[in-house]
């Protein structure tokens, strides 16, 4: 290991322990390593063994391409598979995304990955937000830059400052990741003419994009799914977003939808 690389491991270990709010003390009695270890190895005076880094970056929760990063830069393997959505063995991962997308028709579900690169969608999904032969968007373009959803989203500064802040936290948790920095600052040049709302409405238990159809106001619920305790970078990046209903007009709009 070089101290290059390993003073690289230092600089980005500390870059994730002070997004997380931690200090030295809090970081060691998390991964149980020392104190003084965790200052080593930030400064480059120790090099880090395998068994420490699968602490620290568990203690982190750091996101396994991430993980990878490090695990590099100790001079250490890759401890991560990086295998793509076609490859033959995420394939029953994959199959349950697309049963879970048929189920959820006749409501809207999209599944994406860590930069917000549509990867699927169900019926219903193209329906409501893709044109037909559109090209396979990334939803930051889709969602953020002025056109179809900004004009069919009632409440769109409220969703699109908010699609903001989760994506630059993201994007602080990847500090090494070019990509997800320079997505996020694209988001927010989207937002330069979009004041932002200090807070919700008194009566919104969460934020939820509502729908002009129309005359017709469409209020959905969304939610996020994610697999449980991955070990494969593809599946740990992956999300699906789901849209229900948060009405009976709003459902039978879906369902009508679908119909037509």
């Amino acid at each position: 290991m070089t101290a290059q690389a390993q003073s690289g491991f230092g600089r980005l270990m500390k870059q994730w322990r002070q997004h997380r709010g931690h200090s030295q003390l809090e970081l060691s009695l998390r991964a149980e390593v020392s104190q003084k270890h965790i200052s080593f190895m930030e400064t480059g005076r120790s090099r880090p063994k395998e068994d420490t880094v699968h602490k620290v970056v568990e203690a982190l929760e750091i996101p396994l391409r991430d993980r990878n990063k490090l695990f590099e830069l100790a001079g250490l393997a890759p401890q991560y598979a990086e295998v793509t959505i076609s490859d033959q063995a995420v394939t029953p991962y994959k199959d349950a995304l697309v049963r879970l997308l048929a189920q959820q028709d006749p409501f809207p579900a999209y599944v994406v990955d860590r930069w917000w690169n549509l990867v699927e969608t169900n019926e219903a999904g193209k329906k409501l937000f893709m044109a037909p032969g559109a090209d396979t968007p990334n939803l930051v373009d889709a969602f953020m830059a002025p056109g179809m959803f900004r004009d069919m989203v009632v409440n769109f500064p409220e969703v699109a400052w908010a699609f903001y802040r989760r994506l630059r936290s993201e994007a602080l948790q990847a500090p090494a990741d070019e990509r997800m920095q320079e997505l996020a600052e694209r988001a927010k040049a989207y937002l330069s003419d979009v004041p932002e709302p200090l807070h919700l409405g008194p009566h919104e238990l969460a934020l939820c994009p509502k729908l002009k159809i129309g005359d017709t106001v469409i209020n959905t619920v969304t939610m996020i799914a994610q697999f449980s305790e991955p070990n494969a970078i593809v599946l740990d990046e992956l999300r699906l977003e789901l849209v229900f209903p948060a009405d009976a007009e709003a459902a039978a709009f879906f369902t009508m939808m679908a119909q037509s």
